[in-house]
């Protein structure tokens, strides 16, 4: 029988391929030594896993850290702004579910949390931390960019912060931030489909499947948050993580990247950022 943790595993798998991918591919320049030293930190971890090894899970946050390394030895020869400081958010928040990850995985405990509420909070940081504000990040860099995106980066950081610290602590701090996210991030991915203007149209598919996804996943996480009678669980695991996960970890996140990724492959030129 499929459990909770086997779910949130798969969850992280995912996390662990495309959020490097994405930070390699916006920020990094398809750096070859951080693609090495990605494919050699997923290495370790399978070790670890086959031989019950989980003190390996400690050479993630390490990698993560050169990847923020090599992202900062690259912008001290850009001027400092707005956007350079929004470009750093997605790598803190590796670093941050990078900890979670290894809390999770030795079950230690940190803060409290168990090894469940560990990987929860491990994929919120890849997911929407990582790689969705590293996708708006990348955006608002770009060449007449829209300045949503920017501020984009900042609303999602202040909306993570308020359910982080709200969980354990006062409620309407988090459902302060459940309600920002579940405005903000469709909005933006659709400000994103309509600025392609039907161009592209693998991306805007791609883009309106991430929209459709984020849409249920967000009603999903009003219902839970504001409506006690919503239901809970489904054959013995969480609703949250059977509909909500699948829709961000598998969809919604995914696709909002690839659509990126590929109208990037399709026009090089857009690429390019302002310096």
């Amino acid at each position: 029988m499929i459990t909770e943790i086997a779910f949130l595993n798969l969850f992280l798998c995912v996390a662990l391929v495309l959020a490097p991918l994405m930070t390699n591919k916006f920020f990094l320049n398809d750096s070859k030594v951080y693609s090495d030293a990605h494919k050699i930190s997923l290495f370790v971890l399978l070790i670890g896993v086959a031989l019950s090894l989980n003190y390996l899970s400690v050479v993630w946050p390490l990698f993560c850290s050169f990847g923020f390394f090599l992202y900062l030895k690259n912008e001290c020869k850009l001027t400092f702004s707005m956007k350079s400081i929004a470009g750093c958010i997605p790598f803190v928040f590796s670093l941050i579910a990078s900890i979670w990850f290894v809390a999770g995985v030795n079950d230690l405990h940190l803060l409290g949390y168990n090894r469940t509420w560990s990987f929860y909070a491990a994929l919120h940081g890849s997911f929407l931390g990582w790689i969705f504000i590293g996708c708006l990040a990348f955006l608002s860099r770009r060449t007449n960019s829209s300045k949503f995106y920017l501020w984009g980066c900042y609303l999602c950081f202040t909306f993570f912060l308020l359910v982080a610290f709200g969980i354990d602590g006062i409620p309407y701090i988090k459902r302060i931030g459940v309600v920002g996210f579940s405005l903000i991030v469709p909005f933006l991915i659709g400000l994103y489909a309509f600025n392609l203007k039907n161009k592209h149209k693998g991306s805007f598919f791609l883009t309106m499947l991430s929209l459709f996804s984020i849409a249920v996943s967000m009603i999903l996480a009003i219902l839970n948050e504001f409506w006690v009678d919503t239901p809970r669980i489904a054959f013995g695991i969480p609703i949250m993580v059977l509909v909500h996960g699948v829709m961000n970890a598998m969809l919604a996140v995914p696709c909002f990247f690839m659509a990126i990724r590929l109208e990037c492959d399709e026009s090089p030129s857009r690429l390019l950022v302002e310096e």
